[in-house]
């Protein structure tokens, strides 16, 4: 049987593997899409934060994939949850980066003359620095949305059903088939998502400049 055969006569199971694959993926992006941007706004306003969140950070980051799965093991056991912490934690240092650094490249001037209008610290995170900052932030979000598509086949190892289980099928069973058809199936969510989020930035560009 060849890859396109396989697909036809499993498409029920992958269907429900990919829809498993999707579902996690935004569930972490969005929880660290959530915690990155305000990690990123406090490391920007914050010279504390800043010291003490962005070397915690950089450790998780440098940790491996699966180590950061077996470690949340013990905690969270094995399954949907154990997967969906050590995964977002992965995604945050992106997101936090590109958002701190949007911020400080925001014109100082436009606060400047912003604050002699009357407008709030908040007001002008909110209206002035996040909008300017967005492309930068998008780019954040689309370089951990793409490392989390790929990253989530390895949660196949702990129990979780995703399309990494066509991968570790295929690795244990000595079959190409499902190897194949999970790996074709991630690299063209991972494309499609980068596309999508490409087109965004370049949309948020068009309308901060």
């Amino acid at each position: 049987m060849n890859v396109a055969g396989y697909l036809e006569a499993n498409a029920a199971e992958i269907g429900y593997l990919a829809w498993q694959h999707l579902l996690l993926f935004f569930l972490s992006l969005a929880a660290a899409v959530v915690l990155g941007v305000s990690l990123g706004v406090a490391v920007a306003k914050l010279r504390l934060v800043e010291a003490v969140a962005v070397p915690i950070m950089n450790v998780l980051q440098a940790c491996p994939e699966i180590v950061l799965l077996a470690v949340s093991i013990p905690l969270l056991g094995i399954g949907f949850e154990g997967a969906l912490i050590p995964l977002f934690v992965k995604g945050i240092l992106p997101i936090l980066r590109n958002t701190s650094s949007g911020i400080a490249s925001v014109d100082r001037r436009l606060v400047e003359a912003a604050r002699g209008l009357g407008l709030t610290s908040v007001q002008i995170l909110i209206r002035i620095e996040l909008p300017a900052a967005l492309p930068i932030i998008i780019s954040g979000v689309r370089i951990a949305a793409v490392m989390l598509i790929s990253v989530l086949t390895l949660t196949a190892y702990i129990g979780v059903e995703s399309l990494g289980t066509l991968i570790v099928r295929g690795i244990a069973r000595m079959d190409t088939d499902p190897l194949i058809a999970g790996s074709l199936l991630t690299a063209i969510l991972a494309l499609a998502v980068n596309y999508l989020l490409v087109s965004a930035e370049r949309t948020a560009a068009r309308y901060a400049m």
